[in-house]
């Protein structure tokens, strides 16, 4: 693939094979604005963002994946965040990096998304220490790091694995001898510049438009009728393509007949929590050189550890956590648009609770808002923030819920 001189985002893909020797599957890499084949990585919740905004918004999953899958690198950040329901169930392997503690809590949540159609790996191990062997029963593939393993312990992982039920994946295998030795030891699935090395893609430089999301977000906010909607996105045709490679990635979309041309389909597979939330992932990813903005980063972490508290508050309250956690994306939104939060707040049409919390970071949800900004300054929460949030039989969870 040619790539010319250009200050865009990149992303990269490199395949993974079968046993057969056919491409079965990508593994999906952030590549920042670099041209070469390497990467500094030094926020892997920040890069893993770029990677989806890039696959689903400004690429398109069908041109990177084609008819594979895609292994998408994960913290565990990520892994409990709510972007992660954007993504097609059916065609990501979520990998864990190695950087993972995997501990019960990691366990039950690569359950749960196992459960919702994800399939999930372990990457980059090394050894069958107890810990790979504990959590074998949460995962689907186990990727062996081929150079910096031993001869027994292949053998030992690999048998280990396969009695298991889990796919063994060789990864940077980089000679014929690597490749034959992995057949002959059972590996089912094969990666590195043996075969390919990574291709890169950029994104496409058509910015957003940054009115049209605001208006689309009102609209959805208001929860008007649908053709409203439609005729929204109709008026912005790059949002509408975008929108649309939302759809065609949506995991709830199985037939895989034909693409998602229908405006009016694809809302019904996204739904208006889902597009509302893609309104605001796009505005914050927005700019000038298509770049992952720092300011994007801190307000999706921010949202989902808001609304990871309230679940710890109010595991059973729906309606509560989606407040939360729209209040936190809308918390800083009016900076890339060169306002106050009032004068922002002032064009989107939300509840008096989330617009005071924006606004002026008052009642319950503001409270919250505070708490999550202490936080992030590396601050405690003071006493009589954390005696507005809970009553006293909930603190525990609250302070669970700080820091994990």
């Amino acid at each position: 693939m040619h790539i010319e001189e250009s200050s865009e985002t990149l992303i990269a893909r490199q395949s993974i094979m079968n046993r057969q020797g056919e491409c079965v599957a990508h593994e999906l890499l952030f590549r920042g604005r670099s041209l070469d084949a390497s990467a500094v990585v030094d926020d892997d919740f920040a890069s893993t963002m770029t990677v989806v905004q890039n696959l689903l918004g400004r690429i398109g999953i069908e041109t990177v994946l084609g008819e594979g899958d895609g292994f998408l690198n994960c913290t565990a950040e990520f892994l409990e965040s709510s972007f992660i329901d954007i993504l097609p169930a059916p065609r990501i392997v979520l990998e864990i990096l190695e950087t993972c503690e995997l501990n019960d809590a990691l366990a039950q949540r690569c359950r749960v998304l196992r459960g919702r159609g994800f399939r999930v790996a372990l990457d980059d191990v090394r050894e069958m220490t107890p810990e790979v062997s504990a959590f074998l029963p949460y995962v689907d593939v186990v990727k062996i790091d081929w150079p910096f393993v031993g001869q027994d312990m292949l053998k030992r992982i690999t048998q280990v694995c396969h009695a298991a039920g889990k796919l063994v994946l060789a990864e940077k295998v980089e000679t014929l001898e690597d490749y034959a030795q992995a057949r002959e030891i059972g590996c089912d699935l094969f990666q590195g510049f043996y075969f390919t090395r990574p291709q890169l893609f950029k994104s496409n430089k058509a910015t957003e438009n940054s009115a049209a999301l605001l208006g689309i977000l009102d609209l959805v906010m208001r929860e008007v009728d649908v053709n409203d909607i439609e005729h929204a996105l109709k008026m912005a045709p790059s949002l509408t393509v975008k929108f649309l490679r939302l759809a065609n990635s949506s995991s709830r979309w199985r037939t895989r007949v034909a693409e998602i041309t229908s405006v009016r389909k694809a809302l019904s597979l996204v739904g208006y929590k889902q597009l509302a939330r893609w309104c605001c992932f796009m505005l914050y990813g927005a700019n000038e050189n298509d770049v992952a903005d720092p300011l994007a980063q801190l307000i999706m972490r921010r949202a989902n550890f808001v609304e990871r508290i309230v679940r710890k508050i109010s595991p059973h309250d729906e309606r509560l956590q989606q407040e939360a956690y729209l209040s936190a994306l809308l918390s800083l939104a009016h900076i890339p648009q060169g306002t106050d939060a009032g004068s922002f707040m002032r064009g989107v049409a939300v509840g008096g609770s989330i617009r005071k919390a924006v606004v002026s970071r008052g009642g319950w949800l503001g409270t919250l808002l505070a708490v999550a900004e202490c936080v992030e300054r590396g601050e405690f929460p003071t006493q009589a923030q954390l005696a507005d949030l809970c009553s006293d039989c909930h603190r525990e969870a609250l302070l669970d819920g700080l820091y994990l």
